[in-house]
């Protein structure tokens, strides 16, 4: 099992991250690019959120004698075969995880389009992440 206070800790972030991000829903992608400050804090929230995830998806692998993954993908796959979490939200959570990558490491210019639909379509899977843990 998830140990009490990191599962606390963890659904806090997520959800403090999700709901900054949900009062940003209506921004553009031209309104991003515009102005650096925003576009920053938009991707710091999103950052901060997903790594959220990754931190207590590692957690409760190591925990529930999972093994240690290697990966944040593995992570997610590792859960979602062990019926911790279903197996659509664990590969959709792996995506999450590579853009989180691609914010921090910025191996390609970021697709800020992308980020909008991410911020309108996909906070829900993070909360339903946190949610599964919760019970």
């Amino acid at each position: 099992m998830v140990d009490a206070d990191v599962l606390r800790r963890k659904t806090e972030q997520v959800l403090h991250h999700c709901d900054r991000l949900t009062q940003r829903s209506e921004l553009t992608a031209g309104q991003l690019a515009a102005d650096e400050d925003l576009c920053n804090t938009v991707l710091m929230d999103l950052q901060q959120a997903i790594q959220a995830c990754i931190d207590l998806a590692a957690h409760a692998c190591v925990d529930s004698a999972l093994g240690a993954p290697a990966t944040p993908a593995e992570a997610f796959a590792l859960i979602g075969r062990n019926g911790l979490i279903d197996d659509a939200l664990a590969r959709r959570l792996t995506g999450a995880a590579g853009l989180r990558n691609l914010i921090v490491h910025q191996y390609t210019a970021i697709d800020l389009q992308h980020i909008v639909q991410v911020i309108r379509n996909d906070l829900d899977d993070l909360r339903r992440f946190v949610a599964a843990f919760r019970g």
